[in-house]
C-alpha cells in the first residue's frame, strides 16, 4: 500500500517537517486553528464579514463542532456583497474570475484571488496530480489557458513542477454543433504529441473520444496512447467514465472543484471511490439544505466549505449547492483524508463559471 500524494504534501504543509505521520487529530487541530485565524483575519480586513460576524469579534472556537453555530455565507452575498468580502487592496488582486449567473437580475459573481492565493492552486495541482500522471506523461489540458491565472494556466504550471510535458488547448467547445475541424485538430494533437493523459470536462472528453473511435476504433490498453483521463467543471455520471474506460482502455479519474474554493476542491486517488479534500486549505462540512443543521456521517447534504488559507477573498461556510455526503468506511488506498461520495448535479445552474476560449 503507497502513501497518497496528497497525504504527504498535506503533512508537510501542516508539520513543516516536524511531524512525523497524519492523524485526524492533527489534521482537526490545524483545521480549527486555521479557522479561528480566517475569522479573526476576515473580521479585521472584510467589510462584509466585519459587520455579519460581529458577535464573533472577540470568540475563539473551541473544536470544530463549534463552527456550526457560525453563519453561512450564500452565492447571493457573493453576488451582491462581493467587493465588500475583499480583505486586501484591489491592488494586490492579481486575478478576477467573473461567473454569469440566472436568475431575476443576472448579476455576476466575481471571485477575487492574490499571487499568493493562485500559488495555493498550483500547488495542489502540483501535488494533486501526481496520482494520475508522472515524469513520462503528455498531458493534454482541455480547459481554459490562454489567460495568466486562469484554470488551464494554474494546471499547466502544476504540471510543470511535476516533470510533465503539458499541451495546453484550451476549452474547445465541441458537445453542440458541428465541431468537426476542432475534433479533428484535437486527433491529430494526441496522436503528434503521443498524449497519454488528458484534463477536461465529461461531455467534451467523452465526444473527443468518441470521434476517435470513429477514427480508429476502440482501443485496448494496450494500443491506447491515453493511460489516464481527469474529469472535472461539472457533474460527471459512472457510465460516462465506464464509456471512456471502453474506448481508450485508460483510468478515469475524477476531480471536484469550483472557482469559489480556488478552483480545486477534492480529487479521487487510485481506488476510484470518493474525493479525497484538499484538508490543508479547506474544511468542509455536509448540512440538511433545509435546516442548515450538520447530519450525520454517512448521510447525504449540501456541501459546505471554509477556506482556511485564501487572503484576498476568504469565504466562511459557503453553501455550494452541492449534494454528498462522507464516505464513512476507510479508503482501501490507506490515506488518513476524509472521502467525499461522488457529487450530485448542482441544484442551480448559476453557480457553474462559464469558460471562455482563453
Amino acid at each position: 500500500m503507497t502513501e497518497l500524494a496528497l497525504d504527504k504534501w498535506i503533512l508537510k504543509k501542516i508539520g513543516g517537517g516536524k511531524i512525523p505521520a497524519l492523524t485526524r487529530d492533527i489534521i482537526e487541530e490545524y483545521q480549527l486553528k486555521k479557522i479561528n485565524d480566517t475569522l479573526s483575519y476576515a473580521i479585521k480586513n472584510s467589510r462584509f464579514y466585519g459587520e455579519k460576524l460581529r458577535a464573533f469579534n472577540d470568540l475563539t472556537l473551541e473544536s470544530l463542532d463549534e463552527v456550526r453555530e457560525l453563519p453561512f455565507t450564500t452565492m447571493e452575498e457573493l453576488t451582491r456583497h462581493g467587493d465588500e468580502m475583499l480583505c486586501v487592496s484591489g491592488a494586490q488582486i492579481s486575478r478576477i474570475v467573473t461567473l454569469h449567473t440566472s436568475g431575476s437580475t443576472g448579476a455576476p459573481k466575481r471571485v477575487y484571488f492574490t499571487e499568493e492565493d493562485q500559488e495555493l492552486t498550483v500547488d495542489y495541482f502540483h501535488h494533486g496530480m501526481q496520482n494520475l500522471v508522472d515524469t513520462s506523461d503528455n498531458v493534454l489540458i482541455l480547459l481554459p489557458c490562454a489567460t495568466p491565472g486562469s484554470v488551464g494556466d494554474l494546471l499547466r504550471q502544476g504540471l510543470a513542477r511535476l516533470g510533465c510535458r503539458s499541451i495546453p488547448y484550451g476549452f474547445p467547445g465541441i458537445v453542440t454543433g458541428d465541431a468537426s475541424p476542432v475534433l479533428s485538430d484535437l486527433f491529430e494533437i494526441i496522436i503528434a504529441h503521443k498524449v497519454t493523459s488528458m484534463v477536461g470536462s465529461p461531455e467534451e472528453v467523452l465526444r473527443l473520444a468518441e470521434y476517435m473511435m470513429e477514427k480508429q476504433g476502440p482501443r485496448t490498453k494496450e494500443q491506447s496512447s491515453v493511460r489516464s483521463v481527469l474529469l472535472s467543471t461539472d457533474y460527471i455520471p459512472r457510465e460516462l467514465c465506464h464509456r471512456l474506460e471502453e474506448i481508450w482502455g485508460c483510468r478515469v479519474f475524477e476531480h471536484y472543484g469550483m472557482t469559489e474554493m480556488g478552483l480545486g476542491g477534492a480529487v479521487s486517488c487510485d481506488m476510484l471511490v470518493g474525493y479525497h479534500p484538499r484538508e490543508n486549505d479547506l474544511f468542509f462540512e455536509i448540512i440538511d439544505p433545509d435546516t442548515g443543521e450538520t447530519v450525520p456521517e454517512g448521510h447525504f447534504g449540501e456541501v459546505v466549505f471554509t477556506t482556511l488559507t485564501r487572503k484576498g477573498m476568504p469565504l466562511i461556510r459557503y453553501r455550494t449547492g452541492d449534494r454528498s455526503r462522507w464516505i464513512p468506511e476507510p479508503c482501501p488506498c490507506g490515506s488518513i483524508l476524509k472521502r467525499l461520495n461522488k457529487v450530485q448535479p448542482r441544484n442551480v445552474k448559476k453557480n457553474r463559471p462559464t469558460y471562455p476560449q482563453s
